[in-house]
């Protein structure tokens, strides 16, 4: 299977990189209903009518976080079929220091992969989320959130 995979190194801490895939989603990525705090928390992202649901399935502070997508109202103009395409895959964001100065994410959404009609859409978002609103946000405190 080929999954979406991500890597990004980002001049920031392991703790602040753990917050802000914690307590800012809504940051660097889109509208979020509550943090995802906790091992077992459920979250809402969306924008505008799409939205997906995850829950926390893994949690060790400041090193690993895993998301499960148990709901999905995918909406992409043009694209038919993506409503629930995310629906049970999963979202592994592993935390690594680098160096004093540098932590590499390593992201791994699996079940995102090639077959999916919303594939190149969905690939193309995550670069755009990971390795610029993210960053951004992580190291300059400016995202650039889907609204």
């Amino acid at each position: 299977m080929d999954n979406y995979t991500q890597s990004v190194q980002i001049t920031g801490s392991k703790k602040g990189i753990f917050n802000a895939l914690t307590l800012s989603i809504d940051k660097w990525w889109g509208d979020v209903d509550q943090p995802a705090t906790k091992l077992g928390t459920t979250f809402k992202v969306s924008f505008g009518e799409a939205f997906w649901v995850f829950k926390v399935i893994d949690f060790k502070e400041n090193s690993v976080l895993t998301w499960e997508c148990i709901k999905s109202n995918q909406v992409h103009d043009g694209l038919k079929g993506v409503k629930e395409e995310w629906l049970g895959t999963k979202l592994y964001w592993n935390i690594i220091e680098e160096d004093a100065k540098t932590t590499k994410i390593d992201f791994v959404h699996e079940g995102l992969v090639p077959a999916f009609n919303c594939y190149d859409v969905c690939a193309k978002a995550w670069d755009y989320f990971i390795t610029d609103s993210l960053k951004s946000y992580i190291e300059n405190g400016i995202g650039k959130p889907e609204k």
